[in-house]
C-alpha cells in the first residue's frame, strides 16, 4: 500500500501525518512532499511529536516532482482550505482524501502559541490517521492476506 501526503511546504503537517501513520504500520510505503517545499522541517513539529513518543526525523522537505513517476493508492492532501481550493499537481493516485488542518504558524504571536497550535494539530492528525488506518487500510490489508 503506497500513501502520499501532499502539503504546500512539507515542513510540519504532512511530516507529522507521515510519521504518525508509519508508527501504526512499518510495512506501509509512505511518502510526503510539498508543492513549494520549505528548506527544513519545523523544529517545533519535531518537539511535539517527541512528546508522544514518535520520532520525526529532520529529513529535508521534498518536492512532489520526485514522485511523479510513482502511482499511489492514496493521495492525502493536508493543509488549509478546501480540496477545491488546492491546486493538485500531476500525481498518479487511485483515491484522494483531503484533511483540512490549519497552519499552526499562521496568526500565532509567539513560539509558545505555535507550540500549542502544533500540539492541537498533532492530536487532530493522530485521530484522523487512527481512523484512516483502522477503518480503511487495515481491513483492506487483511483481505489481501
Amino acid at each position: 500500500m503506497k500513501i502520499f501526503f501532499l502539503s504546500n511546504q512539507n515542513s510540519c503537517r504532512s511530516q507529522m501525518a507521515e510519521a504518525i501513520l508509519r508508527s501504526f504500520d512499518k510495512d506501509l510505503e509512505i511518502y510526503s512532499a510539498g508543492i513549494e517545499p520549505s528548506d527544513h522541517v519545523s523544529p517545533i513539529a519535531i518537539e511535539v511529536m517527541a512528546e508522544i513518543g514518535i520520532t520525526l526525523k529532520p529529513q529535508p522537505p521534498q518536492h512532489y516532482s520526485l514522485y511523479d513517476k510513482m502511482e499511489f493508492d492514496y493521495l492525502i492532501t493536508v493543509g488549509d482550505g478546501t480540496v477545491e481550493e488546492l491546486k493538485i499537481p500531476p500525481i498518479k493516485f487511485k483515491r484522494k482524501m483531503h484533511l483540512g488542518f490549519h497552519n499552526p504558524y499562521s496568526k500565532s504571536k509567539n513560539k509558545e502559541e505555535i507550540r500549542q497550535n502544533c500540539r492541537e494539530i498533532r492530536d487532530e492528525i493522530l485521530t484522523e490517521m487512527d481512523y484512516f488506518y483502522n477503518r480503511m487500510l487495515k481491513p483492506r490489508k487483511e483481505k489481501t492476506l
